[in-house]
């Protein structure tokens, strides 16, 4: 029987990952929510679900690569745009606070005319 070890070490890894954030989530007085990870607005969100399974099984797929030594650069660049992608889309076009006092906002404002023949 061939045991492949680094991929022993990746599940002891994951297991360890899992097992601390149940210890976490279990802890009484700790301010960590593991279900926040997959919730949205009290319900179990679809796309933040899939987003940690596809992130979890990426990873894993760029961290066995990486031991095969079989990692491109290609792969290791998309892997790291869908990670970084969304974050720095977030920081760059979710602006939802209130801009501050004195800023000025301008609009274009366009006007239609309706002809009837």
């Amino acid at each position: 029987m061939n045991i492949d070890w680094m991929l022993a070490v990746l599940v002891v890894g994951a297991a360890l990952i899992a097992w601390s954030f149940w210890h976490a989530h279990r802890k009484p007085g700790f301010e960590f929510d593991m279900f926040d990870l997959i919730m949205e607005n009290g319900k179990v969100s679809r796309l933040a679900l899939w987003y940690n399974l596809a992130g979890a099984v990426s990873t894993w797929v760029v961290v066995d690569n990486q031991i095969k030594g079989t990692l491109t650069e290609s792969l290791f660049g998309l892997w790291l745009g869908a990670w970084v992608g969304p974050i720095i889309a977030r920081l760059v076009f979710d602006k939802k606070e209130m801009p501050t006092p004195g800023t000025i906002i301008t609009t274009k404002m366009e006007t239609t005319e309706k002809t009837t023949p």
